[in-house]
C-alpha cells in the first residue's frame, strides 16, 4: 500500500511547448498529414518551429521541409542552421551522379 501511495504522489511529467510541437511534428509526419504540418509551421514563431526541425534527424526533417508550402519552406529555411539548410539544399537538388545514374538507366532500358 505505501508503494502505491508513493507511485501516485510522485509529480507527473510535463512537456514543454518545444516538445509538445516536436511530437505534434513527428506524429503529423508518421501519419502524412501535410495540412497538420502546414498548420503547425504557420505560426507567427517560425524559428520555434524551425528549432524543432533541426532536432529532428535529416531524413524527417526533409520530410517536413517536402510537406510544406514553397513560402512557408522559404521563412523557415532561413531560420534553420546553415548545416541544415546545406543538407536541404543537398537532398532536394539531385547530383550529378544521381542524373548521370538515372540517364544510363534511361539509355538501357531503351535499348532493351
Amino acid at each position: 500500500m505505501q508503494r502505491l501511495l508513493q507511485l501516485s504522489l510522485r509529480p507527473f511529467h510535463t512537456t514543454t511547448a518545444s516538445q509538445g510541437l516536436q511530437k505534434a511534428v513527428v506524429r503529423a509526419l508518421e501519419l502524412r498529414h501535410a495540412d497538420v504540418l502546414r498548420h503547425l509551421g504557420s505560426n507567427p514563431h517560425h524559428a520555434e518551429f524551425a528549432s524543432v526541425l533541426t532536432a529532428l534527424p535529416a531524413r524527417q526533417r526533409a520530410d517536413a521541409l517536402s510537406l510544406l508550402e514553397p513560402r512557408q519552406r522559404e521563412v523557415v529555411l532561413n531560420q534553420l542552421p546553415l548545416y541544415a539548410q546545406r543538407q536541404w539544399q543537398s537532398l532536394s537538388t539531385p547530383s550529378a551522379k544521381r542524373r548521370s545514374w538515372f540517364r544510363s538507366l534511361r539509355r538501357s532500358l531503351r535499348q532493351a
